[in-house]
């Protein structure tokens, strides 16, 4: 009986998944005059490497779950949508922000978008959204304008939640802010050590930003774990291996300071169940 249950339950599963990215409106051929459907793709976890080489790390770290591609074209020009269905809001934002760099929004696209004639990245509750202009010819921004609105309109609404409630409001740097969820997000920001040394194990959400430290700037990680006890077992083993090139300088019970290869200095502290990180300090900070 429980078997079977359980198989009902994962067809519902399935399909309210299938119904929801039904709802994606990929326009028809003739959404703007000349240009029609050329080419349908869809790429799983299991083939998105076939797709992004060298670059579905991150997309899977993120809970990664399908890749729809509508390719279209008018004579030698060809424009596509990808649009990449992600476990949650939150993990498409951490794509979207991962790979936007700094934002340059059209104020056509209803949606937080960055881009130019070539491409523009897209986030909309759980879908992270790229149209592509292959020639990055500017007459075709109208027809990149209209195939993001249909996609778009198409999309639910996501209830805006408080994203960066974990990270302070003083000083923070507007548009610095990041979302980390394992080892590939984590690495251009920062070395602690090797793997996933904060344990996020593609399944807890790890909050970034830079601060103004007087003429200087730093960078903070905020990482809210589901208890105080794991938040405590992941500090000791991030004091316990941290990188060689990190050399602690003090420590208490539930903090450390340490300095990096460029004699700068950074912290970690632990308090409850948050951990919170800083780094590229000048000056080492005080610890109690």
């Amino acid at each position: 009986m429980m078997k079977k249950a359980f198989f009902v339950c994962m067809i519902l599963a399935g399909f309210l998944t299938s119904s929801l990215h039904a709802e994606i409106n990929f326009p028809q051929d003739g959404f703007v005059a000349g240009w029609k459907k050329a080419r349908e793709l869809t790429y799983s976890a299991s083939n998105l490497y076939g797709y992004i080489n060298g670059g579905a790390e991150l997309f899977l770290e993120f809970g990664f779950e399908e890749l729809l591609i509508r390719r279209y074209d008018k004579g030698e020009a060809e424009i596509s949508a990808e649009v990449y269905v992600m476990e949650n809001p939150l993990a498409a934002l951490g794509i979207y922000l991962a790979k936007s760099g700094k934002e340059t929004p059209n104020p056509s696209i209803n949606a937080r978008n960055s881009g130019n004639a070539f491409q523009y990245s897209i986030v909309k509750n759980k879908y992270y959204v790229l149209i592509n202009n292959f020639d990055g010819s500017e007459e075709f921004i109208p027809v990149m304008l209209k195939l993001a609105q249909s996609i778009l309109d198409s999309i639910p609404v996501k209830v805006d939640q408080d994203v960066w409630k974990y990270l302070p409001d003083e000083n923070r740097i507007a548009g610095s802010e990041q979302i980390i969820r394992g080892p590939f997000g984590l690495q251009p920001i920062y070395t602690f050590g090797e793997g996933d040394i904060l344990q996020l194990q593609s399944e807890i959400f790890g909050y970034v930003a830079d601060y103004r430290d007087g003429d200087n700037r730093l960078t903070q990680i905020v990482v809210p774990y589901p208890d105080a006890e794991k938040a405590k077992n992941i500090f000791l083993n991030l004091k316990e291996n941290l990188d060689p090139y990190l050399k602690i300088v003090g420590a208490t019970e539930d903090g450390f300071v340490f300095k990096d290869y460029q004699q700068k200095f950074g912290s970690v502290a632990l308090e409850d169940r948050i951990l919170s990180l800083k780094m590229h300090l000048q000056e080492k900070p005080g610890i109690d």
